[in-house]
């Protein structure tokens, strides 16, 4: 088992222990509102925009689009449950500015190892075989 996943078991079986009566809020949002937000991880949703359980929908992406699969959440958290607003927020600095769809796919059809990035743009390590299906992808 890696130490990042004991991490991970160990702050949610303290998250579960101390979440008490947050397990009988109602399934709707409580603020009625949803989020559409970027996945960078340097982003904390609850803190910026003053969530707490149970307060809002938050649906995250590579770049905070409103992809099929996040309308389609959108659409769920509003005619199933109540939602009466949707935020879509980006931020600065944000890495999908950092490609295009077309170095994508060529990094994707050269190997699906890590790229790196430096000053002269994204490279690939072309180790093993990459994979066509990246041609899907935009």
């Amino acid at each position: 088992m890696s130490t990042i996943l004991k991490e991970v078991l160990a702050a949610n079986q303290a998250y579960a222990s101390d979440f008490g009566d947050k397990g009988k809020l109602p399934m709707p949002p409580g603020r009625r509102f949803a989020i559409l937000t970027c996945m960078d991880a340097r982003l904390d949703p609850a803190k910026y925009a003053g969530l707490a359980e149970g307060d809002a929908h938050v649906i995250r992406n590579a770049g905070g689009r409103a992809s099929d699969d996040a309308i389609r959440s959108l659409v769920i958290s509003y005619k199933l449950l109540g939602t009466r607003e949707w935020f879509v927020v980006h931020h600065t600095d944000c890495g999908m500015e950092t490609f295009t769809d077309d170095v994508m796919r060529k990094l994707l059809r050269s190997s699906l190892k890590t790229a790196s990035v430096d000053a002269s743009g994204w490279h690939d390590p072309g180790e093993g075989g990459g994979s066509a299906e990246g041609e899907h992808i935009s």
